[in-house]
């Protein structure tokens, strides 16, 4: 009779949260170009995010459905991709899982310096997935995340068209320690 009462109850999920790494996000120069004898920064624009609770992944296959749906969904209803200034190139929207490794660049900034270093790729096991879309040279108003295509397969590929004319926004810049 216990049996079947605890199988009859469904465990509840806690809800799953997104938190901006705002040292790990924003507006930073990767390259430059001289245009016209003059030297021009090439920027990228980055947001890094923490999610809680999401569930675990199938190690069965290579994306779990399931939880690549999870943070498509918080892409396309949070990316500000068609806001970025005309200097920004390409545009990354990464996700972590929440844990303890991961909970240490909430306050603190990816260090590369010295033989003891802290990165990202420390907590290699908490990795999600990476949106990457990079600005049409021919139409900046057309983007587009080819990279993954070659990857994972046309099911992942993605082309966001924003609409000409539409306000940009300054956003922040990506802070430096």
């Amino acid at each position: 009779m216990l049996l079947s009462i605890v199988l009859g109850c469904k465990t509840k999920q806690d809800p799953i949260n997104f938190m901006l790494l705002e040292k790990h996000s924003g507006k930073t120069p990767i390259t430059y170009k001289v245009v016209d004898g003059k030297v021009k920064d090439i920027y990228i624009y980055i947001e890094t995010y923490l999610v809680d609770n999401l569930p675990k992944r199938n190690k069965d296959v290579f994306i779990d459905d399931n939880v690549y749906n999870i943070q498509l969904n918080f892409f396309k209803n949070n990316n500000e991709i068609c806001l970025l200034e005309d200097d920004i190139n390409s545009y990354i929207m990464g996700f972590y899982r929440r844990s303890p490794c991961t909970e240490y660049f909430i306050d603190n900034y990816e260090d590369r310096t010295g033989i003891s270093q802290t990165t990202f790729s420390d907590c290699e096991d908490d990795i999600e997935f990476v949106f990457n879309y990079e600005r049409n040279k021919k139409n900046p108003n057309m983007w587009t995340n080819n990279e993954i295509t070659k990857y994972w397969g046309e099911k992942y590929s993605d082309t966001i068209y924003c609409i000409s004319g539409r306000k940009k926004v300054k956003l922040p810049d990506m802070p430096h320690n």
